[in-house]
């Protein structure tokens, strides 16, 4: 009981109730040392169903001579299995943390008694571990696939909405996101020449209505600078000569450069250090290949963000779309993600892709850029899902196995 309850709290759990008690508290006692408790506790249960076992062979064999032998195994495998194992352990895994507590101080007692023995045992347990190139710790941590299953038990239990869960789980995944996963690529970039003035300026806000907008000098690609409307705001409330001032006079160089290999973990800390709302993204050749926004890491944590002035092409485009038009038949818009395909469809992409959109995966399917109307087949394998039961889980790969092999028809 025990160990089962020392072993079924979480380390975060064992922290939380530590830092809530005084100096001499329980818990703070498991947390400075759990191996020595579990050491303590294995000893003694060791020691105690040993003796137990020997003495009730010892009085069944004096009682029922040689078959006392076999009686007296039958009953210790049963009382041990019952009454120190099934029954305190189920009671220990249901109630850990009232348990730990009050088995706690007398571990720790008895580990005084036993610290001789505890410590050849920990001395030789160390040195297995080493043997096989294993590290021991004396304080365990919670790994991330950990925190994540906590996070969904969370959520089944109601403790915290999907939403919540959700949130959390990206911002633990952003770190190992690409900037290049998250940009506006440049075809989709609404930029304005340097050359232009601030009558230019004041004409392109109005139809875009864009708060930063990039500055390229002759080339799209070669961007220089960042304008801002609010800048505009000012030169117009000065009454400064919007005729004779250039967007480059008022745009703010040289823009901020990031890789598109850049994790969108350390972009975050790279716009709060630079104070910057835009990059522009360069590939590994040094070629502009798109921007990227504060926004756009942040709807990588709580999803798409849109404002009023968003028209339907807008949200399309940013968001991609997925609409059934009869059973099997969808129109997919080019810009949805594969991650948002694959979720949205059940379906297994290829492993090892290089494209991030369905427009690369059908420019890879077909070898080149293919013509409207052009059509493909490719074969896709329906993913398993996770919240199954055992007979939906049957039918579900039952399904895959009937799918598998079949090719889905892609119509550009």
């Amino acid at each position: 009981m025990a160990e089962t309850s020392i072993t079924t709290l979480w380390p975060w759990k064992v922290r939380e109730l530590a830092e809530k008690e005084s100096d001499d508290g329980v818990f703070k006692m498991l947390r400075s040392d759990v191996t020595r408790f579990l050491t303590t506790i294995l000893i003694g249960t060791t020691v105690v169903n040993i003796g137990a076992t020997a003495l009730v062979t010892d009085a069944a064999t004096a009682i029922f001579g040689e078959a006392g032998v076999t009686a007296a195994t039958g009953v210790m495998t049963v009382a041990i299995l019952l009454l120190t194992e099934i029954t305190p352990k189920s009671i220990a895994v249901h109630n850990a943390t009232e348990v730990a507590r009050f088995v706690v101080r007398p571990v720790a007692w008895l580990s005084v008694v036993l610290y001789p023995v505890g410590r050849v045992v920990t001395y030789l347990s160390m040195g297995m571990l080493k043997m096989l190139g294993l590290k021991g710790r004396s304080e365990p941590y919670v790994t991330e696939d950990e925190l994540k299953l906590m996070l969904r038990g969370a959520e089944l239990s109601g403790a915290i909405e999907e939403e919540e869960q959700d949130m959390i789980e990206n911002v633990l995944e952003i770190k190992d996101t690409h900037v290049r996963e998250v940009m506006t690529p440049l075809v989709d970039v609404v930029a304005i020449d340097v050359s232009g003035n601030l009558v230019d300026f004041h004409e392109f806000w109005v139809t875009h209505q864009y708060s930063r907008v990039p500055v390229f000098e002759q080339r799209v690609d070669n961007i220089v600078g960042i304008a801002y409307a609010m800048d505009l705001l000012d030169y117009v409330q000065k009454g400064e000569l919007l005729e004779s001032t250039t967007v480059g006079d008022m745009a703010h160089k040289p823009a901020y450069f990031v890789p598109d290999s850049m994790s969108v973990w350390n972009l975050l800390r790279e716009f709060r250090i630079r104070k910057v709302h835009m990059a522009v993204v360069l590939n590994e050749y040094g070629g502009t290949v798109g921007i990227v926004t504060l926004e756009d890491v942040v709807e990588e944590i709580v999803g798409e963000i849109f404002d009023e002035n968003d028209s339907k092409e807008e949200i399309e485009k940013k968001t991609g779309y997925i609409v059934m038009r009869a059973e099997g038949i969808y129109d997919v818009d080019a810009n949805t993600s594969i991650d948002q395909l694959s979720e949205d469809l059940n379906v297994k992409m290829p492993e090892g892709h290089q494209y991030e959109t369905v427009s690369g995966f059908v420019c890879e399917a077909f070898g080149y850029i293919p013509r409207t109307g052009e059509t493909i087949k490719v074969v896709l394998e329906k993913e398993p899902q996770e919240d199954e039961d055992e007979d939906e889980h049957a039918e579900g790969k039952s399904d895959r196995q009937e799918t598998k092999g079949k090719a889905s028809t892609i119509q550009t």
